[in-house]
């Protein structure tokens, strides 16, 4: 018999390894709520009265405060779940601060403010009382790295240069997307334009109950001020057809009633997002 293969066990997750994390689908006002859903129960049964100063489901923060004062006010598993709601609400509530904090480090920066002074702001000083530049620096990178990072970008500072060339990189990519579409916005303007003339003269096929992609786009057509809004205008070029084309085969009706409005659905498909 041969060797069995041993079984390889996955790398631990270090510091370094570790992916920045992120809460997903947390509202706060719906946890206030099941908080003082737990002290009013316990109110009732104790009857004090005391949630007639409950700060309010939106405000996070005097809702924790309030509910840390009165946790003893609860027992058994009402305290535990009032424990977690409180673990998840300040969690919440620290990350609905990052990018505060990054915005206002960016701005001390861009207005000639020292590290040494950002540090004093942050309180990273050594036992002497002097700033560590050092500190605050890395804080700044961290903060990119949790509000501008992707889920597996992990946070440490010196991620905050990839992202900052990520960055630079998809903006670039942006902006030449939107040259590209800006050079042609003459032709997708013109297709947009005649969809319109002969939906509004009935020759294109339409559902009843859903003109969405039509609506958007008699709005959006004469509203195109920069190069960015011009290149979005064959999103909306693309829905209507696509819509158009979807309804004829789910009824099993021509999508044109005459052969110009055919072959300007035509013309009009084969401007495509990406090209």
């Amino acid at each position: 018999m041969g060797r069995r293969a041993s079984k390889k066990t996955p790398p631990k997750a270090t510091r370094e390894r570790r992916p920045a994390r992120q809460l997903h689908g947390v509202d706060p006002r719906v946890l206030a709520g099941q908080l003082y859903e737990l002290h009013a129960r316990a109110e009732r049964e104790g009857d004090q009265g005391y949630l007639e100063r409950w700060p309010g489901d939106g405000e996070t923060h005097g809702v924790l405060l309030f509910a840390q004062v009165h946790a003893d006010r609860l027992k058994g598993e009402a305290y535990q779940q009032a424990a977690l709601l409180r673990i998840t609400l300040a969690e919440w509530l620290r990350q609905q601060a990052d990018p505060l904090q990054l915005r206002a480090l960016d701005d001390a920066r861009g207005a000639g403010v020292q590290w040494d002074q950002v540090a004093l702001a942050l309180q990273y000083v050594n036992a002497d009382g002097e700033p560590n530049p050092s500190s605050a620096f890395n804080r700044h990178a961290s903060l990119k790295v949790a509000v501008l990072g992707r889920p597996e970008d992990r946070r440490q500072p010196h991620v905050a240069r990839i992202i900052e060339a990520r960055t630079v990189r998809e903006e670039q990519e942006q902006r030449e997307r939107e040259r590209v579409e800006d050079a042609r916005y003459p032709a997708v303007d013109a297709a947009a334009r005649a969809l319109l003339r002969h939906y509004e003269s009935g020759e294109i096929l339409s559902d009843p109950d859903d003109d969405f992609w039509w609506s958007e786009l008699a709005e959006v057509v004469d509203d195109r001020r920069n190069a960015s809004e011009r290149a979005a205008l064959v999103v909306y070029v693309r829905g209507v057809v696509r819509e158009t084309y979807a309804y004829a085969k789910r009824t099993g009706r021509p999508p044109a009633a005459t052969d110009q409005a055919r072959q300007v659905l035509e013309a009009a498909d084969a401007l495509r997002v990406d090209d």
